[in-house]
């Protein structure tokens, strides 16, 4: 059960910075993770804003740069941002007549893989601009998409973030290609949390519901208020429910490297958690008994998600964000004394 779990070492399908970790004794040292027994203590001790740095160094190097999906002026208008692209290893693409029309077949979209070894169960993209709302409905259907999560608003600060790709009411329908858009129902779960039902009619008459869950409440280039942990936490549960089952779950904000990149970032994390919780059951003190093999790596984690996607977790802050979720979702599943 443990052994599944990939708390550090080379990302399934490729790793450019890998390599610089293995010939480096202090990255060895900050991938291989802090056990969750001593994690609060330990954190104290790691200079995050310089580990970010770190990252940075070995995420966006000129190997990187060589592997975001070529430049075409028929995609120019498909991004959002021209200096967030896709990486041409872990690109969605769909499926059209001609397989080289550029212009159909690209989407700003990149497969990420579970920390479990279970490939390709997440998608970041960015949020859709009018262009790109087809593109992105024909990704929901060819990937067998049954849920999406916003993580942006549609404007903030006088600035569009993301165009509203689903209809404005409902009980309304939108039409996008062969594809037809329901707006079924819409629900506020409390916390600026909007969960929506939508479903989508194809061309061949087939139906499927998809839940949207929309976080109204993370500022762009920002992170979560701190007493936003329990909302978070259940967006995360959320999630788990659907990609431990084999569910599919597109993820996205305005760039699609940020806020998403902060949010898969835990969700993977919390699958290693989640795990460990499992298989030690009510006897917390199993963590202390064989700290090694309850260890959890913040920086590996996030390396290897920015060798799926470019940039993912923007920020130094964002960054920092993450080991604070963390330690205290540690705290509140393994009850430790504060």
């Amino acid at each position: 059960m443990l052994q599944n779990l990939q708390v550090e070492g080379k990302e399934i399908n490729q790793d450019y910075s890998y390599e610089w970790v293995v010939g480096n004794d202090d990255l060895i040292n900050m991938e291989k993770g802090i056990s969750i027994a001593e994690f609060s203590e330990q954190i104290q001790n790691r200079d995050q804003e310089m580990e970010f740095r770190i990252l940075r160094r070995l995420t966006e190097t000129q190997y990187h740069n060589e592997n975001l999906y070529d430049f075409h002026p028929d995609i120019l208008k498909l991004n959002r941002y021209g200096n967030i692209l896709p990486f041409k290893h872990s690109i969605v693409k769909l499926k059209c007549d001609e397989e080289e029309n550029q212009k159909e077949s690209y989407i700003n979209a990149d497969y990420i893989n579970l920390i479990n070894g279970k490939e390709k169960m997440m998608i970041a993209t960015q949020g859709p601009v009018t262009q790109t709302i087809g593109h992105f409905w024909r990704m929901i259907s060819q990937e067998n998409v049954q849920s999406i999560v916003m993580l942006c608003n549609l404007k903030e600060n006088g600035k569009v973030q993301c165009e509203q790709y689903w209809p404005r009411n409902i009980g309304e329908s939108l039409l996008v290609g062969n594809i037809t858009i329901n707006f079924v129902s819409q629900e506020d779960l409390g916390n600026n949390i909007i969960k929506r039902t939508l479903q989508i009619q194809e061309q061949n008459g087939e139906e499927k519901l998809i839940i949207h869950l929309q976080w109204c409440g993370w500022p762009d280039q920002g992170v979560p208020n701190h007493n936003d942990f329990n909302t978070i936490k259940e967006l995360i549960n959320q999630i788990l429910d659907k990609v431990l089952n084999d569910q599919k779950v597109v993820f996205h904000c305005s760039a699609g490297v940020g806020r998403t990149g902060t949010l898969i970032s835990l969700v993977n994390l919390m699958i290693i958690l989640t795990t460990y919780k499992s298989y030690i059951g009510t006897d917390n003190a199993k963590i202390f008994e064989n700290p090694e093999q309850f260890r959890i790596s913040i920086f590996g984690v996030v390396r290897r998600l920015r060798e799926q996607r470019w940039g993912m977790v923007h920020t130094s802050e964002q960054y920092q964000y993450v080991y604070k979720f963390i330690d205290q979702a540690i705290k509140y599943m393994f009850q430790q004394q504060q």
